[in-house]
């Protein structure tokens, strides 16, 4: 067997035992099979990834929120939120967050999944390059670099400006091209079809400096909250 891949299976399984989250997948067992093969068991979840609700309009996973597709996005990111809140008072920082890795049950369960690259906030640090190049955060570019709670912000801003776009946060065909986007992380110039609010979000969870960024989860789970409860006013201001 691959002994990295080994490593992260084994990694994952420490990882979420810490996590008692209803949307962190449970790790229920850690062992070895009768060859001497590592062997994780994890709690069975289904449902569809995030990514396929962002791209698919006529997913039947839909069925019930047609008439509100961003505000059931929106609660999707706060139920992600709340899931990595958790970890980085745990001391983890995922570092791989993207629509592919949340799980979105058929009764409105969130799953965030894939925690074999997380590491531990203090006393670990990884020398190798790590993470999905098209959500990356700058700092993630220098593999021996700190990475912390700011670090998953950005992912979480980096998953919202897809929700907004349908387009990852550095797009490219060219690995040149995605890693120049990820250095400069520059404000994106959204369309006037995105709201201002949501925009001044995004933008400033995936600032280039860690330090101009929500300070944490909870945090940009609450300006996004604020935004949907200004929104839901507004719609009522229209109504009347």
């Amino acid at each position: 067997h691959c002994e990295p891949a080994v490593r992260a299976l084994v990694r994952e399984a420490i990882i979420t035992g810490r996590l008692d989250h209803p949307s962190i997948v449970p790790a229920y067992l850690l062992g070895r099979s009768d060859e001497g093969d590592p062997l994780l068991v994890m709690k069975r979840v289904e449902g569809v990834p995030w990514s396929t609700l962002i791209h698919d309009d006529d997913h039947p996973a839909w069925k019930g929120f047609e008439s509100d597709r961003l505000g059931r996005h929106l609660e999707i990111l706060g139920q992600v939120c709340n899931a990595i809140e958790l970890a980085h008072r745990r001391g983890v920082v995922h570092r791989d967050l993207k629509p592919e890795n949340v799980m979105v049950g058929d009764l409105g369960q969130v799953f965030v999944l894939d925690w074999g690259i997380a590491v531990a906030l203090e006393g670990e640090r990884s020398s190798m390059l790590a993470g999905t190049p098209a959500y990356m955060a700058p700092e993630m570019l220098d593999g021996s670099a700190d990475v912390d709670a700011r670090t998953d912000v950005y992912l979480l801003g980096a998953i919202l400006h897809e929700v907004l776009t349908r387009q990852p946060k550095h797009p490219g065909s060219l690995l040149s091209t995605v890693m120049l986007s990820i250095a400069r992380s520059e404000p994106y110039d959204y369309d006037a079809s995105v709201p201002r609010e949501l925009a001044a979000i995004c933008n400033r969870a995936t600032a280039f400096d860690p330090a101009d960024r929500f300070e944490s989860a909870i945090a940009l789970r609450d300006a996004v909250a604020d935004y949907v409860r200004h929104r839901g006013s507004m719609d009522l201001v229209s109504e009347g």
